[in-house]
């Protein structure tokens, strides 16, 4: 069995179970792997806290089999289905890039030209470096220089031409070109120079080349009544509802799809024949070729190098996948592709949670395929073995210097006395070390770390906090006794 297998066998990160493999170690049915699925995904929604999903996958360049699993909403209790619209987040970037190479194609968007030559009345900010260099390949690979920011951007392209937005977000910050910076305002740009090369607002552009073109018939970038009706409602992290039309970032989001329909994506991703009613062959081989290594948390993580609108990474074998992760507020989806092979998945779901489903899914449907394993399926699980290691130690030392505490306490060598001057810059540095401890792990890793393993990092969370609580005991511990010979220190008089 491949290394995704074995995972399996030991329970992976969370508890991965019902491998798509026979007894015989070859590759499963259809039937089976679906059969694996339905029986993996409503347990892992329950543990997770997720309320739906929807899985889809592509065999031999063909949509497969797709299902969906959970409620819509957890108020009325509606079932996910297939069909069910989800915010698709950052997978629209993959999209949009469809989109431009489609207008390059056509002659109306030049990818070497200068942007901002390209777009009539909109200039970016201004800044030490030359923006005639951000051109749209750049801005399609994050290379352009633009920053790494999450939030602030407008939801449709009319407040981005008049200005209500922080300027700043669209000042280069970097030479363009000099490697991967993942920029949001990037594809905010392209946003713009879809509707200018398409002559019509962004939702009609991409409906009419990119949606309509591939039968992506119950996916748009400006939902309507029709579509909102079969739309799953989202939810934070917290577990608190957010609306099917919440305002996602233009450009950098905005897609409303389906399972089935963004298979319908992958299946022309992986077309190795493309008819040419999008992109022909040799277009979809430029998306797909890599521009940048990949750089910064998570992104390092997850491929080893932007494309065009996608993050690619070439496997052990050789063989390329292309792949986007897209999480909008309550909303986590994503997609993974080998055109070589013909084979893809898609994961969709409506919460703030949803990173673990759609890893092991991903892990179990290349396991599935016989693919090599993934980069962020191979993150993850490093990740779930470190944070293993660091419970083990924590609770170790902790066990040690708990020992040792109650050893001298019971022998008289410390008394309980907080208030003590006696040593007390060691035990300041006692006290200072629990806080940092602390505040580095709430305040900054746990947070994220959550998303991805949220099992592991509640007990790496009881770990640091027995660690920190031992600290606090040590220092409140006084020694009554400095040296064997029993000289006393006692409190300053």
């Amino acid at each position: 069995m491949g290394p995704l297998a074995a995972a399996g066998r030991r329970g992976g990160a969370s508890g991965r179970r019902g491998l798509a493999r026979t007894g015989n170690c070859q590759p499963a049915s259809l039937e089976e792997y679906a059969a694996g699925v339905a029986e993996r995904v409503p347990e892992q929604l329950e543990r997770d806290g997720v309320p739906g999903a929807a899985v889809a996958v592509v065999v031999e360049g063909e949509l497969a089999w797709a299902d969906g699993f959970g409620v819509t909403d957890r108020d009325t209790g509606a079932p996910v289905t297939a069909d069910t619209v989800f915010q698709a987040g950052s997978i629209s970037k993959s999209l949009t890039a469809w989109a431009v190479v489609a207008l390059a194609e056509q002659g109306t968007v030049d990818l070497d030209a200068p942007v901002e030559a390209q777009l009539e009345g909109w200039q970016l900010s201004e800044s030490s470096y030359p923006t005639r260099q951000v051109t749209p390949r750049r801005l399609l690979a994050h290379t352009a220089g633009l920053p790494f920011v999450i939030g602030g951007l407008p939801p449709s392209t009319e407040q981005l031409r008049d200005g209500q937005v922080d300027q700043q977000l669209f000042a280069v910050e970097r030479e363009p070109g000099d490697g991967f910076l993942y920029s949001n305002p990037g594809f905010a740009v392209l946003a713009l120079l879809v509707e200018e090369a398409g002559d019509a607002p962004l939702p009609e552009v991409m409906e009419e080349v990119v949606l309509g073109p591939l039968g992506m018939d119950d996916s748009t970038f400006a939902l309507e009544a029709s579509l909102a009706e079969r739309a799953a409602t989202g939810y934070t992290a917290d577990g608190e509802p957010v609306p099917v039309d919440w305002p996602a970032p233009v450009g950098a989001s905005g897609l409303h799809t389906t399972s089935v329909d963004l298979a319908r994506f992958v299946e022309a991703t992986v077309d190795a024949d493309a008819d040419g009613e999008v992109l022909g062959a040799e277009a979809l081989t430029e998306l797909h070729r890599p521009q940048a290594d990949t750089a910064g948390v998570p992104h390092l993580l997850m491929a080893d190098a932007s494309g065009l609108g996608h993050f690619v990474e070439t496997l052990p074998n050789g063989d390329r996948a292309v792949a986007h992760a897209g999480e909008e507020e309550g909303w986590v989806g994503g997609y993974v592709a080998v055109p070589a092979t013909g084979d893809g998945v898609v994961v969709l779901t409506n919460s703030r949670r949803g990173y673990p489903l759609l890893i092991d899914e991903a892990a179990v449907w290349a396991d599935w395929r016989d693919l090599d394993s993934l980069r962020f399926t191979r993150a993850r699980d490093g990740l779930a073995t470190a944070l293993r290691a660091v419970i083990g130690l924590l609770i170790g030392a902790s066990l040690v210097l708990l020992v040792a505490l109650r050893s001298y306490l019971g022998t008289g060598r410390r008394r309980l006395a907080p208030w003590s001057r006696s040593r007390w810059v060691a035990r300041l540095a006692r006290l200072s070390a629990a806080g940092v401890l602390a505040a580095a792990w709430w305040g900054v890793l746990a947070p994220p770390l959550a998303t991805f393993v949220p099992g592991l990092t509640h007990w790496t969370s009881a770990a640091v906090a027995v660690w920190a609580a031992t600290l606090v005991a040590s220092a409140a511990a006084t020694p009554t006794r400095d040296t064997p010979t029993g000289r006393r220190t006692g409190d300053s008089r």
